[in-house]
């Protein structure tokens, strides 16, 4: 069953690169034309819309993996996206030094806005273990720059070598740093969202949710700054069976879940919400068989028992990474706009409303 699964990802990431690969291709022979590949967002069509975009479920995974592999599943995430002329980004910036690691942060903001605005940090995903803040995220920190937020894309300690609480040791550090110069960077330290997809949406639920926690891992932070978090498709109940025996949860913890349930628990994010805490956005797809959608499924039953505000777009049969294809790329930037008009409108969202 593994093997089967780990075949499915490979097939799904190929394709996926086929559809950039293509692109360029396209861009170089503009007489070889097979039909949409990756394709612009209208986002004032978008943000004006009174309801997300509708879509159709597929009816099972391997009709999403045909889209996909046949590139008549158009995206609408463009990973090797050029930075346009009016935002300024400050690449690598160190805010520590760690086991012989410099950990950096990567900042975008508007280059004519001056003023502090609201901060966006953007984890990234990789299943704890792999990934990195950069290129792959640019077009995400266009689309919030260009709302009116600055934005961080930090990257933190994998699991590889450095196990649980270390990656949340170091985004703690991370968003303290940003905090320290906000006034260099144009943040308003008072007001931040973390945002992430997979293990980066987790991490950005667990670091919002367990900021006002007593746990040395998040010592110094101030949870009245976190507005809130934007996760989408994330892990957050290292309880189930099929996530504490996935290998990279094991790897990310140090040890099997029926040697020590101590870190499972502690590191899962239904176990640090309160009635306190600040809202969610959950975004998960019912087809993903990289983290299973029971995982959002807990934690909104968590939010609602606690009456913790938060909104869950439970996407019926779609699968993970579904965000950089159409419509559910729409749909989830609908979601993100409007849960960032609700909870924490930047300057140009409050003027546009």
């Amino acid at each position: 069953m593994k093997q089967i699964f780990l075949a499915l990802i490979t097939v799904l990431a190929l394709s996926l690169s086929s559809c950039v690969q293509h692109q360029e291709k396209e861009l170089k022979d503009s007489k070889e034309i097979f039909g949409p590949r990756i394709i612009a967002i209208n986002y004032d069509s978008l943000y004006h819309l009174e309801k997300p975009p509708a879509y159709k479920p597929f009816p099972m995974y391997g009709a999403f993996l045909f889209g996909v592999a046949t590139q008549n599943l158009p995206m609408v995430y463009n990973p090797k996206l050029s930075l346009p002329e009016n935002i300024k980004k400050s690449t690598d910036v160190i805010y520590k030094k760690t086991d012989g690691l410099s950990l950096g942060v990567d900042i975008y903001s508007n280059k004519t806005d001056k003023s502090s605005n609201p901060l966006i940090l953007i984890i990234h995903g990789g299943y704890w273990k792999a990934g990195d803040k950069g290129e792959f995220y640019t077009q995400r920190a266009i689309e919030f720059v260009e709302m009116g937020y600055t934005v961080a894309s930090i990257n933190y300690r994998l699991s590889t070598n450095h196990k649980f609480p270390a990656n949340i040791e170091d985004l703690r550090d991370g968003i303290l740093f940003l905090i320290e110069h906000a006034k260099e960077y144009n943040i308003d330290p008072s007001q931040i969202m973390t945002y992430g997809i997979s293990a980066g949406g987790h991490l950005a639920a667990f670091m919002t949710l367990a900021a006002n926690s007593d746990r040395e891992y998040v010592k110094g932070l101030n949870p009245s700054s976190f507005k809130g978090a934007i996760s989408l498709y994330g892990i957050h109940d290292m309880s189930l069976t099929i996530q504490r025996e996935h290998p990279f949860t094991e790897l990310y913890i140090g040890t099997s879940y029926d040697v020590d349930t101590t870190n499972y628990i502690d590191a899962s994010t239904t176990q640090h919400v309160d009635q306190n805490d600040p809202p969610i956005l959950l975004i998960h797809g019912s087809l993903d068989g990289s983290v299973s959608v029971k995982n959002s499924d807990n934690l909104a039953q968590v939010l609602e028992s606690k009456k913790v505000p938060y909104v869950y777009d439970r996407i019926e049969g779609w699968p993970h990474v579904m965000d950089f294809f159409s419509p559910i790329g729409e749909r989830t930037l609908w979601q993100i706009h409007d849960f960032l008009q609700e909870y924490m409108p930047s300057e140009e969202l409050k003027n546009k409303k």
